[in-house]
């Protein structure tokens, strides 16, 4: 039986293994998620890089190569394909065969069309890339969900078990857009909401955070809030969303009945929202240095098939958590 939320994305990476493509294999940390992944049976790690390599820098970690995938990208027939893949999809943006090709020789960017091409399930990257590159390689080369009006990011935020407000939080954007517009702050809002249930298979209850509860500022930044949360609860009915709403009344039950009591009752709010990349980015890492919350993250959000990216200086329990939770994010294909 599980214990906790992030065991229930443990148990659903372990029901069906997925291929999941580590372009960076030239990092110690990467080698070693991968066996850990693989020992555990969470996902079938496939190693981009020349093989004889790997298995040298695997040896020298004293790990076994047994189970490991190592994929050298330097069949031709394999880049004649991935190149007139690209061209195709970047054809309404001016894309050559000539850039193309360039753009292949990125490990990133070929382990996206592993992904887009099915030779792959999903692509974990950021270790020694940076993030622009990572979410550049997968917004030219991954399909968006059709649900999803813009890509964005989240991280899972998880505390100990007894924590007063709860074991597991989604915190988003923290890592992507820099100040999204009311209609981006609310496709925000549902892609969030939708990573709460299913990732940690929570009950969504989604906060859109501002320094004002029920209108007790005026200022532009309320009013974005405002309007995001309108257009988020017309998206999603079926949802409970408070906002605007300042954190303290979003995870207090009582604080939100006595500043806001219009606004729908329940429990601690899971996911929280906030305006712009400052306060997300900040917030997070609140949580997690004074907190002390796991973040893991960020995961994308709005793509059809999984990319998602790391910090660099995450350790090899970092890079072990994403191989998971993108194996986890997987969803059969139509």
């Amino acid at each position: 039986m599980s214990h906790s939320p992030f065991d229930r994305i443990l148990d659903r990476a372990r029901t069906t293994p997925r291929r999941i493509v580590l372009p960076e294999a030239s990092d110690d940390r990467i080698l070693q998620a991968a066996v850990r992944a693989l020992d555990e049976g969470l996902a079938r790690p496939v190693l981009l890089g020349e093989p004889e390599t790997i298995r040298n820098d695997l040896a020298r970690l004293e790990l076994s190569p047994d189970g490991l995938e190592l994929h050298a990208p330097d069949d031709a027939g394999l880049i004649e394909r991935f190149t007139l893949r690209l061209l195709e999809l970047g054809s309404h943006r001016g894309m050559t065969r000539e850039r193309a090709a360039q753009s292949i020789a990125s490990p990133v960017t070929y382990g996206c069309l592993m992904v887009r091409e099915g030779l792959a399930d999903g692509c974990v990257a950021g270790a020694i890339t940076a993030t622009a590159e990572v979410v550049r390689s997968a917004l030219r080369t991954i399909e968006r969900d059709a649900d999803a009006p813009v890509v964005s990011s989240c991280f899972l935020m998880l505390f100990e078990p007894g924590h007063p407000f709860g074991e597991a939080f989604v915190a988003a954007d923290c890592a992507l857009i820099i100040d999204p517009d009311a209609e981006q702050l609310a496709a925000i809002a549902s892609a969030a909401g939708d990573s709460a249930e299913r990732l940690l298979e929570l009950v969504p209850s989604v906060a859109m955070l501002s320094f004002s509860t029920a209108q007790s500022a005026k200022h532009a930044g309320v009013t974005k809030v405002r309007e995001a949360t309108a257009l988020a609860r017309a998206a999603r009915p079926d949802r409970r969303i408070v906002g605007e709403v300042q954190l303290d009344a979003a995870i207090v039950p009582e604080l939100l009945a006595r500043k806001a009591p219009q606004e729908p009752a329940g429990p601690p709010c899971n996911v929280l929202v906030f305006p712009t990349l400052d306060a997300g980015n900040i917030g997070y890492k609140l949580m997690q240095r004074f907190g002390g919350a796991r973040a893991i993250g960020p995961i994308l959000q709005g793509l059809v098939q999984p990319v998602n990216d790391l910090s660099r200086g995450c350790s090899t329990q970092d890079v072990v958590d994403m191989i998971a939770v993108t194996a986890a994010q997987v969803r059969e294909r139509r």
